[in-house]
């Protein structure tokens, strides 16, 4: 009867944890893992670290080091990609299947050693905060945008330049009704650290740090697309702020 039970609430721990940010993470990455046999392997039984994950062809020990350096690695993968995400229900994607790889990649060699899945769910979280539960916060179905002056603009270039304007801002608005209420303020008062140490009510290096977990956060939900820029100046102006070119 204790074993059914512990067995029960194992198995309802599980199903607890499969529906968290965190646990999609893990599906997200252990998808990856096992898929991708040619660059990623599971350590035998029998093996030191036997359950972990290595690159493939290699023999190396189990890693015991320090995890930032793991997340230091991923964060200097380059060219991740995002895809951009609109919905208000649903979690958005930590990123498309290529850069999940790659990021696993990076981290498997930095660490020189095999990582438990725990430990790469670990760094993937530190690497990709988005994908933690976000307040979301519905925005009106439509919205007053500034266009700018076409007067010397083509007819063919300003068909670009609304499709242009069009894409800039329902991806920006996607990415505000991602943002918490504070969230919003923040981005509304950046570069203000007086107003926004007003806003947290706490002191300035405080407010310092809650500005750079906040732009890391709109980097990555901005993503690396080729209007970066519009995107992120539009999701500044919708949040209440100044979106200057400046």
């Amino acid at each position: 009867m204790g074993r059914l039970l512990r067995k029960s609430i194992r198995y309802w721990l599980i199903d607890q944890a499969r529906q968290t940010a965190v646990g999609a993470v893990r599906r997200a990455v252990e998808k990856v893992l096992a898929d991708d046999e040619k660059d990623f392997e599971q350590v035998s039984s029998g093996e030191p670290g036997a359950g972990r994950w290595r690159l493939a062809s290699t023999a190396v020990e189990p890693w015991s080091g320090v995890i930032d350096d793991l997340v230091t690695a991923a964060r200097a993968v380059p060219n991740v990609k995002i895809p951009k995400w609109s919905s208000t229900t649903r979690r958005p994607p930590m990123a498309n299947r290529a850069s999940i790889a790659a990021v696993i990649h990076a981290v498997l060699t930095a660490a020189e050693g095999s990582l438990e899945i725990a430990q790469l769910v670990e760094v993937f979280v530190a690497r990709f905060p988005v994908v933690l539960d976000p307040t979301t916060v519905p925005l009106p179905d439509a919205m007053e945008l500034d266009a700018p002056d076409r007067a010397a603009l083509t007819p063919e270039e300003q068909v670009i330049a609304v499709e242009d304007e069009v894409d800039a801002a329902a991806s920006a608005v996607g990415i505000v009704a991602m943002l918490s209420p504070q969230e919003r303020e923040i981005v509304r008062h950046f570069g203000d650290i007086p107003a926004i140490q007003a806003l947290l009510n706490c002191g300035r290096t405080q407010a310092y740090h809650q500005v750079k977990r906040l732009r890391e956060k709109l980097t990555q939900l901005v993503g690396d697309s080729d209007d970066v820029r519009a995107v992120g100046l539009e999701v500044i102006r919708l949040c209440g702020g100044p979106a200057s070119e400046e």
